[in-house]
């Protein structure tokens, strides 16, 4: 266990926002303390419940005695001198290690943080579904990774991407309790244009996702056009056939109006023909006309131990 995050005590941040008054008054306070914790929290960025001056001694103290402030501990970074990129590695509760990367990409930073520990997944080409899975991250650790990356480099960051470790809509119920706080302006006021979901296509949760959360982006993760193609490389996601998942996004899009990216990693002789790129444009065309639409097309980053191929560059 983590010294620094002593016993393992309800955290803060994994009370929905909307929560927040009935909890305050729970504890034998006026509601209106709500907004000022939230103002502490998400606005001064206080580092501990001691520092919030305007709240009663008493209030301070039931909170310290009852509530983690923090549910991670930031352990080490990792910076490329390639590209700037940086990894954070922090520490739960348990032990175990979280991490999220600052994509820098001139005067503006994302964040790709993780939402499980491990991935179940099993997308056989990827480096995270070769680590097992452990269990979902819960909103406030999800949470904590942007509040201590800010925090340790004194920079606002610009967008998320849930696009770490893990499968977003797989850790449903913490992912939309982390989407709340960060979408509100009572919370991290991130607009919905600067905050992507990123999944393998969970077609029962991206239907329910317009209902449950925020405007959000939404990127999924496609990678051939083909279902036969598509089931070896995702086998467990690919349980729904490219025709479903589409039209869980078509809805999806037409909801929310807000982006939705098709990912298409480029593997060496498994999606990468002439008849592979004419089979994703027929594809995709009849969906572009229905909302806003982009394709990212990524040369495949060779994982080491498995059997996976960039393409050749004259493709």
């Amino acid at each position: 266990m983590n010294k620094l995050l002593g016993d393992f005590k309800h955290s803060l941040l994994n009370i929905p926002l909307s929560d927040w008054p009935s909890f305050i008054e729970e504890l034998g306070e006026k509601a209106f303390r709500a907004n000022q914790l939230a103002e502490w929290v998400f606005q001064k960025r206080a580092k501990s419940f001691s520092q919030m001056s305007n709240l009663p001694q008493s209030l301070r103290e039931k909170l310290e005695k009852g509530h983690r402030f923090r549910s991670l501990v930031i352990k080490s970074v990792k910076k490329s001198k390639l590209d700037g990129t940086a990894r954070y590695f922090f520490e739960t509760a348990e032990g175990e290690t979280v991490s999220c990367v600052v994509l820098p990409h001139e005067q503006r930073r994302s964040l790709c943080i993780s939402s499980q520990l491990g991935c179940g997944w099993g997308c056989v080409f990827c480096a995270s579904g070769l680590v097992p899975f452990k269990r979902n991250l819960s909103p406030a650790e999800i949470l904590d990774q942007i509040l201590l990356v800010e925090e340790v480099t004194g920079e606002s960051l610009d967008s998320i991407l849930f696009m770490g470790m893990g499968e977003p809509l797989g850790n449903y119920r913490s992912l939309i309790k982390a989407l709340n706080i960060i979408r509100s302006p009572v919370g991290l006021n991130f607009g919905a244009r600067h905050v992507t979901v990123s999944t393998c296509g969970l077609v029962p949760q991206i239907e329910s996702l317009a209902n449950d959360a925020p405007k959000v982006n939404l990127a999924v993760s496609l990678h051939s056009a083909r279902d036969e193609v598509r089931r070896k490389l995702l086998p467990k996601s690919s349980k729904w056939s490219i025709k479903e998942l589409l039209q869980a996004v078509k809805s999806y899009s037409k909801r929310t109006k807000t982006r939705v990216t098709f990912e298409y990693i480029i593997l060496d002789g498994i999606n990468d023909s002439e008849q592979d790129a004419k089979r994703l444009a027929n594809l995709l065309r009849g969906v572009a006309q229905h909302g806003d639409y982009w394709v990212n097309l990524i040369s495949y980053n060779p994982v080491p131990g498995l059997p996976y191929r960039k393409p050749k560059e004259e493709k």
